[in-house]
Parts: C-alpha cells; sequence; structure tokens
C-alpha cells in the first residue's frame, strides 16, 4: 500500500488546479453572504483524483475521485459544475459521472 501524504497536500494541488483564493473573499462578501469561491469542473476533480490515487486509499478512481469531493466538501464555498461536493459525490454513487471516470 502506498504510503499516505498529509492532507494538506492534496488541498494544495486542489486550490493550484481549481485556481481558488480563499484571500480574495472579503468581508463585505461574507456579510452579503456570498458563499461560492470556486466553481471547478469535474474534469479537474478527474484529474486530481488520477494525480493523487497512489497517495490516497481508494482501490479505484470513482473511489479517488469521491475522496477528493469530501476534501472539497470540507473547503466551504467550493462548488463542482455549480453543485455542492455533497450533490455531486451522490451523482457519482449514481453512476451519472461513469463517462468522466474512465
Amino acid at each position: 500500500m502506498a504510503k499516505k501524504e498529509p492532507r494538506s497536500e492534496t488541498v494544495k494541488l486542489i486550490k493550484k488546479e481549481m485556481k481558488i483564493d480563499v484571500a480574495k473573499i472579503t468581508e463585505e462578501d461574507k456579510a452579503a453572504g456570498k458563499i461560492s469561491v470556486a466553481n471547478g469542473k469535474m474534469d479537474s476533480v478527474v484529474k486530481i483524483a488520477k494525480e493523487r490515487m497512489d497517495k490516497l486509499s481508494a482501490k479505484d478512481l470513482k473511489g479517488s475521485v469521491k475522496i477528493i469531493l469530501g476534501t472539497l466538501t470540507s473547503m466551504n464555498g467550493v462548488l463542482i459544475e455549480g453543485k455542492h461536493p455533497k450533490e455531486i459525490t451522490k451523482e457519482v454513487n449514481e453512476g451519472k459521472w461513469d463517462n468522466h471516470l474512465k
């Protein structure tokens, strides 16, 4: 089994790939209820999952994608294809993204 790296390495890769800059959110944005700091593409999630697969505890690409989506869930304000990562995870479980997971 591959040695697991700290979660922070995955977060750094996500921020770089999806061009997330939390520092750009101002106090005014927060007060106005702006909750989205990034809207990424599923292709980016799959790319990150493929790059990190040997460092994650998943058995396959689908599992790796779900781990990345879980990390995105903890990074408040990040959407994928305009949806919350939990919603995308549900769709992955239902097979709606299988064509991206090849």
